[in-house]
């Protein structure tokens, strides 16, 4: 899969004629310019996908991935990169902001907190992909949570088998249970990922499961409750089928 230097993204941006409003925008810009950065771009929404109307500002989302990550001085430092640009063509000036994340979901719900269009979900062509309904549950559940979670930590392993937690508090519970939402990949030969839901009675509980991530991930309620209503009935042995013929997906990098 080809993916784009974010520096080709530049002329089209049209950032050189245009003033940063604050100091928080030059440094970003600096930042995500920078020669010697390693940005790709993984997924886009530009302002010219929308009808311009004159006097419009124009915004610009940007999913990137940080190849520089594995390298930096923080081991298992988040890869994913959410980028916003709010231009005003009438000012000539440019608004800009950045986060970095180690799920894909999360970016995704960052940038349509910031007026992103969730019917066209910022979305990585030619990664890898969720290999079942509960990873494709908790993604969407991620994706639209708002501000929700508090994000108190994450570690990303940038080798297989690859793994991502997310160590968080819901703003929406009491206080005190902590949740893991963990990311798993096995190998790069392998074309399907999940991920799952832990909670935990304190941060503290949480840091602890994650030295062990072999361990099993202790459900919420919410969780438990939803396995039991959607719980299948299992066939007797005579009539359980034949599990079915696969057919192995091209190799796709991981990415989420």
């Amino acid at each position: 899969m080809y993916i784009a230097s974010f520096h080709d993204a530049r002329d089209e941006l049209d950032l050189d004629e245009l003033d940063a409003v604050d100091p928080e925008t030059a440094r970003t810009i600096n930042r995500l310019f920078d020669p010697e950065s390693s940005l790709w771009i993984i997924a886009k929404q530009w302002a010219s996908d929308t009808l311009r109307r004159p006097g419009a500002r124009l915004h610009d989302y940007f999913l990137l991935l940080d190849s520089y990550a594995v390298y930096n001085e923080r081991p298992g430092a988040p890869q994913i990169i959410a980028a916003h640009f709010d231009r005003d063509p009438s000012t000539r000036t440019v608004r800009a902001s950045m986060t970095s994340h180690a799920l894909i979901p999360l970016a995704q719900n960052w940038l349509v907190g910031r007026g992103a269009d969730p019917s066209r979900v910022l979305e990585p062509q030619g990664w890898s992909d969720p290999l079942d309904a509960e990873t494709e549950r908790l993604e969407g559940f991620l994706r639209s949570s708002g501000e929700r979670f508090e994000v108190h930590d994450t570690f990303s392993r940038h080798e297989a088998p690859y793994e991502i937690w997310v160590i968080a508090t819901d703003t929406e519970q009491p206080p005190g249970p902590a949740e893991v939402f963990i990311w798993r990949l096995p190998d790069d030969q392998n074309p399907a990922y999940t991920v799952r839901r832990g909670q935990f009675a304190s941060i503290e509980a949480a840091y602890e499961w994650t030295r062990d991530t072999s361990a099993p991930l202790p459900a919420s309620p919410r969780t438990r409750a939803a396995r039991l209503r959607v719980a299948p009935v299992q066939p007797s042995p005579a009539q359980a089928p034949a599990p079915p013929l696969t057919m192995p997906n091209a190799h796709r990098p991981h990415g989420r």
